[in-house]
């Protein structure tokens, strides 16, 4: 493949980017053509009041992504489809796809790179009625370096996270001993604090966290590009959890915080 193709490299994408589709209005003929397809006559499709097949709408998101022309030849293979059904799809419904880059994690061999993508098909009225990840194996131009400032949960990020704590993280900790665990999907860093500093950053301490700070990866990406930190309103609806010593998670809720606030600066440096 060369640059002068259609497409996209796996360099050529960065966490956080954003891109929403053209609209497609489901017709009554995508509803007889999807049964006769699938099989699946349920009368719940059938009536005034169908609605469509749960797996209609991924594969109008499917559709949709390749639409906005980001894969070309590089696209090496999907490698697996996450998915959630929030509300009925139905004749005459308007559905556009807002996709989010989610991450990007460059392969052992260094040929080949791992995207990731947060996909919601979205309606009219702006009403998430499906969601889910993809993640898709892309050709690389080169071996790399490539930007960790949103690479959440990797090493690499945590040591850089660690540069940005000011003097109000060393406060906040100062008398305090253990190790935080901060988790973004499947990847996972710890900070071993002692006594104000962090004198370790591991992808695994010794004897574990003490606690683990977890997100998935778009509300990681979220919480970086928000206009404010929105770390307490994230950890009040669920969108941020906690494993382990539930105490100690809580007692340090304002030092959270600041690490949210300092993996801010360092995404913004990045921008």
């Amino acid at each position: 493949m060369s640059d002068s193709e259609p497409g996209r490299w796996f360099e050529d994408f960065r966490v956080g980017e954003r891109f929403t589709s053209a609209p497609r209005t489901v017709t009554e003929t995508d509803l007889l053509d999807f049964t006769r397809l699938s099989g699946d006559d349920h009368p719940i499709h059938s009536g005034p009041d169908a609605i469509l097949q749960g797996p209609f709408g991924i594969a109008v998101a499917l559709g949709l992504l390749q639409s906005l022309g980001l894969h070309g030849s590089a696209v090496q293979g999907l490698l697996d489809t996450r998915w959630t059904y929030r509300r009925p799809i139905r004749v005459g419904d308007t559905l556009r796809l807002a996709l989010t880059v989610i991450r990007c994690r460059r392969t052992a061999s260094g040929t080949r790179g791992v995207v990731g993508r947060h996909m919601a098909l979205v309606d009219a009225e702006g009403q998430v009625v499906q969601e889910g990840t993809t993640t898709a194996l892309l050709s690389a131009r080169g071996a790399g370096p490539d930007p960790m400032a949103r690479a959440f949960g990797t090493v690499a990020w945590g040591e850089a996270l660690v540069q940005r704590l000011g003097s109000d993280f060393a406060e906040s900790t100062a008398t305090w001993d253990g190790t935080i665990g901060l988790r973004a999907g499947i990847d996972e860093v710890h900070l071993r604090v002692y006594r104000g500093s962090v004198i370790e950053v591991t992808g695994r301490a010794p004897h574990g966290p003490t606690f683990t700070m977890e997100a998935d990866e778009i509300t990681w990406t979220e919480l970086v590009d928000a206009e404010r930190n929105d770390f307490m309103r994230y950890a009040m609806t669920g969108r941020i959890a906690s494993r382990g010593n539930g105490y100690e998670y809580l007692r340090l809720t304002s030092t959270l915080a600041m690490i949210v606030d300092a993996a801010r600066r360092l995404a913004e440096e990045e921008s």
